[in-house]
């Protein structure tokens, strides 16, 4: 009874264990982690010292921009669509006073 009960839960987690894994390496998976190292949101986390927890709206559309950019270079982003509206006022100032 035992061994019935252990052979599907071993390959249940087993196989849990191999899309876990599968997800991580998706070209989804890659160009979200690639956004994170765009100079353009580096750029932007810089110039708010570090401070990226006050107001991340411009960070946020950076890297929104970043991951498109990435998805239409391997072919995977939609086509068309809504351009999404770039922040209005900078809230990083750019010049420290």
């Amino acid at each position: 009874m035992n061994r019935l009960f252990v052979a599907p839960l071993v390959a249940a987690l087993l196989g849990g264990c191999t899309v876990a894994a599968t997800m991580g390496n998706s070209p989804q998976a890659q160009c979200q982690r690639q956004s994170y190292d765009d100079p353009a949101v580096h750029a932007a986390i810089q110039a708010s010292n570090g401070d990226y927890t006050v107001d991340d709206t411009t960070v946020r559309y950076l890297r929104q921009q970043a991951l498109m950019r990435c998805l239409r270079q391997k072919g995977l982003a939609p086509p068309g669509g809504v351009q999404p509206l770039a922040p209005t006022m900078n809230p990083i100032p750019l010049t420290i006073p």
